[in-house]
């Protein structure tokens, strides 16, 4: 397990709630939507992990659960839309297979999930405390979310799919947003996360672009201590159907320091909604180096779907 990160004293207050981790009410006539997600990657097996889960305020609740390497179709993608009780919270959330004990702590969380396809047994701890988006110099943008937790940590368990059984002993990722989220307003976004095996360097990068501009969220870490993104330098390159091959991302922090990232996809998956604001969102799983280093990664972007079509046109009729 790592050792505590300490966190900059740059850094303002993210304004987090003691329950913050557990579920939001809407207030009376007003809307409130909770997302959370888990991740790992682990590109010596070349596969990826995520589960993302959304709760609204009305009780509408889904979740995907992927377990994905470089063949086009997932090894696992279990894709569920219920309802819940008004009284179930995330310290004890059931949907289908997939169960979610995640307290109030701002520090653990443990998910569980088994179907004829996989099991699996996540838990997870941070390592730092949870940092949010608001600590950046570009904020968090109130399409978004009300707020926003972002946090590294060790994962431990195990996955079990066909046949086989992946013991966990590393670092992961999670986050937790909360608030309504206006689909419409994003025209791009990347969201970037990376690790070394020691932790000695760590990454987390979300840049948007919406309203016509510019901003990034998220954090360093180098040797031990978590310190706020000012802004990045970026340069990714996609396939002809736009899908993403690779990034570089200059990074300079709130103290000046820079960093440099470089993750290279080895699988993809693709995550389209419908609707009438319908969206892609694509998640690459990477091999990365942060500063020399080798590490692994996830790579999303996310398009507006009506954009994403015209572009690929495009690079039809320019072939």
């Amino acid at each position: 397990m790592i050792d505590w990160i300490k966190t900059a004293p740059e850094i303002t207050d993210p304004g987090y709630q003691p329950n913050d981790d557990l579920r939001h009410r809407p207030e009376p006539g007003g809307k409130m939507r909770d997302s959370l997600f888990w991740q790992l990657m682990m590109p010596e097996q070349e596969l990826g992990f995520q589960c993302y889960l959304y709760l609204a305020g009305d009780g509408r609740a889904g979740f995907n659960l992927i377990l994905w390497g470089t063949d086009r179709k997932p090894h696992v993608i279990e894709l569920v839309q219920d309802s819940v009780p008004d009284d179930m919270d995330f310290d004890d959330f059931r949907l289908e297979g997939l169960h979610v004990r995640q307290p109030a702590d701002q520090k653990t969380a443990r998910i569980s999930y088994e179907s004829d396809k996989i099991k699996l047994d996540y838990s997870f701890e941070g390592f730092h405390d949870p940092f949010s988006y608001r600590s950046n110099p570009d904020g968090l943008p109130d399409w978004f979310a009300r707020n926003r937790l972002e946090q590294s940590g060790w994962v431990k368990g195990y996955i079990e799919y066909d046949g086989k059984r992946i013991d966990l002993d590393r670092i992961g990722h999670r986050d937790h947003s909360w608030g309504t989220r206006h689909w419409q307003a994003p025209q791009h976004w990347k969201w970037l996360v990376a690790y070394t095996p020691d932790a000695s360097r760590i990454v987390n990068a979300w840049i948007w672009q919406a309203k016509g501009a510019w901003g990034v969220g998220g954090y360093v870490i180098r040797d031990g201590e978590l310190v706020p993104i000012a802004e990045v330098k970026q340069n990714a390159t996609f396939d002809d159907d736009m899908t993403q091959r690779s990034v570089s991302v200059e990074i300079t922090d709130m103290r000046g320091g820079t960093c440099l990232l470089t993750m290279e996809r080895y699988g993809l998956v693709k995550l389209p909604t419908g609707g009438r604001h319908a969206t892609m969102i694509m998640e690459a799983a990477c091999r990365a180096r942060i500063d020399g280093r080798d590490a692994a990664g996830q790579f999303e972007c996310q398009w507006p779907q009506s954009y994403l079509d015209a572009m690929i046109d495009l690079n039809k009729r320019d072939q």
